[in-house]
């Protein structure tokens, strides 16, 4: 149930009870305020707030049913229907819409640089209404522990942590969940930092902004990998042009040593190459710290999904080979728990923390108490392993199906991390344009990622695309990727 819905009757109204009752959730559902899974009140429950007969709602909720607005489902209650007639997300207002016809400021003068030129991989906010979801960062629902967070939730809520979780933080982050990540999580990296080298972020996004605010500027030449995580790329565009890529190959980012000699600052997924899933080899990974040391270059490492490993042992994280202090190590919570979190950590010297912990202070201050502290007991409490435990059964068992799914095909050359992962980075024939397959497969319910955004912009290649499985169940995989090669057939024979 929707917290946030509230449920008034009319009594004045000509029309029933049952009736009003009816309305509210036809139009709640048609307005998008209630989503197909989304729980409903129990008829008593209901009853009772409305102050009528339980008859009446019951009656209202047959009602419903009888229409496919919402199902019983058992020991859930009353859910909205997967079939229920969700309405579209529509933008309020056009362009041309006279409430808009006030704004006199010249807008294109004042803005000091503009940021039309960022390339996003676009994610639609309804991917769930889609029948064949291969998108990627988004959870699987049904797979998450609801109950658990909501006890670790209401349990920082209750008196012995609301004093702390309302407060203000200042500098600091949570004490309890600080200490885990440096004393359960870190270490399953072979990472061991005291608390004072690491920065709670929103995300590992902030943490690479915040960092890119703090060690480059106009002077500074970094260096990416091509592809890469497209976000990454536009952060530090915003600080300098001087940028320089290596390719990616089967042992990860390929060390070009006049290339590299340039550099004040690497980025790097070293683990989980993003976004073709490689791993960076231990003999690359020690000559690049090697090269590091040679020529005084920071490292950014962004190990966003190493939890999600369920085939073999993972590789060391780059940090923990560093002994030098040249390695800025960026995680994430929010992959293995779910993107809405936005939690993640900086780890780095202590020096660099100190100042990324002033400049977050005057972004932000710091992430939300309450967030941190009912993360922190969902870590201590057990309830993360399990999660992840769960994960990764589910996960394995998806990533086989689209294996098979796609090696059915002729089409599809792809790469997926060895050791598990959420994604597969495909290559098409040489005359697709993943841009034009995306856009027709998303029209028959298919959510694929276009690749050309991965690289750099300048001529990017267009036959490469991604599709992930955390976000569809395993049993609509084989359908989902057989209607892809389908669309394929048929642009195929377009520009034959």
């Amino acid at each position: 149930m929707l917290e946030s819905l509230i449920f008034t009757l009319d009594s004045d109204a000509k029309t029933s009870l049952q009736m009003q009752i009816r309305q509210i959730f036809v139009e709640a559902i048609l307005k998008r305020i209630l989503l197909p899974g989304d729980k409903l009140p129990s008829s008593r429950a209901l009853a009772d707030q409305l102050s009528v007969s339980r008859n009446t709602v019951n009656l209202a909720y047959q009602a419903l049913m009888d229409n496919e607005y919402i199902e019983a489902r058992p020991r859930s209650g009353y859910v909205v229907s997967a079939s229920a007639p969700v309405g579209r997300l529509e933008v309020a207002l056009s362009e041309d819409d006279p409430a808009l016809s006030d704004d006199k400021v010249d807008w294109e003068a004042k803005l000091i640089a503009p940021l039309e030129e960022v390339r996003l991989v676009k994610k639609p906010l309804n991917w769930r209404e889609y029948e064949f979801p291969f998108i990627y960062g988004q959870t699987d629902s049904t797979l998450f522990a609801h109950s658990q967070w909501r006890d670790c939730s209401r349990q920082a809520l209750g008196l012995r942590d609301f004093g702390n979780t309302v407060g203000d933080f200042g500098f600091n982050d949570d004490p309890m969940l600080v200490n885990y990540i440096c004393s359960r999580s870190l270490p399953r990296r072979g990472i061991q930092v005291a608390q004072t080298q690491l920065l709670v972020t929103l995300g590992a996004q902030n943490a690479l902004y915040l960092v890119a605010q703090l060690l480059i500027d106009s002077q500074k030449t970094v260096v990416i990998e091509d592809p890469s995580y497209p976000d990454l790329r536009d952060i530090v565009q915003r600080r300098t042009d001087k940028i320089l890529t290596l390719p990616v190959d089967n042992e990860g980012m390929v060390l070009d040593e006049d290339v590299l000699s340039q550099a004040d600052v690497v980025c790097i997924t070293p683990s989980h190459q993003c976004p073709t899933t490689t791993t960076m080899s231990l003999q690359r990974r020690r000559d690049l710290l090697a090269l590091a040391n040679k020529y005084d270059f920071l490292i950014i490492e962004d190990d966003y999904e190493f939890e999600m490993n369920f085939i073999e042992k993972p590789s060391p994280a780059l940090k923990s080979l560093d002994k030098t202090g040249h390695v800025i190590y960026v995680g994430s919570l929010s992959k293995s728990l779910f993107p809405g979190l936005r939690l993640g950590y900086l780890v780095a010297s202590v020096r660099l923390i100190e100042q990324a912990r002033s400049l977050r202070h005057l972004i932000l201050r710091h992430p939300p108490g309450h967030t941190q502290r009912t993360a922190a007991y969902f870590l201590a409490l057990g309830h993360y392993e399990a999660q992840l435990r769960r994960l990764r059964r589910h996960l394995e068992v998806r990533r086989e199906v689209l294996q098979d799914a796609l090696e059915k095909e002729n089409y599809f050359e792809q790469t997926a991390s060895h050791f598990g992962g959420t994604s597969f980075w495909i290559k098409g024939p040489e005359w697709l344009d993943a841009r034009l397959l995306a856009k027709r497969a998303a029209e028959q319910g298919i959510l694929i990622e276009a690749g050309d955004v991965f690289f750099a912009p300048e001529n990017p290649p267009l036959n490469y695309f991604r599709v992930a499985y955390s976000s569809i169940a395993s049993e609509k995989i084989p359908e989902g990727i057989e209607r892809l090669a389908r669309l394929l057939d048929d642009m195929k024979t377009e520009v034959a």
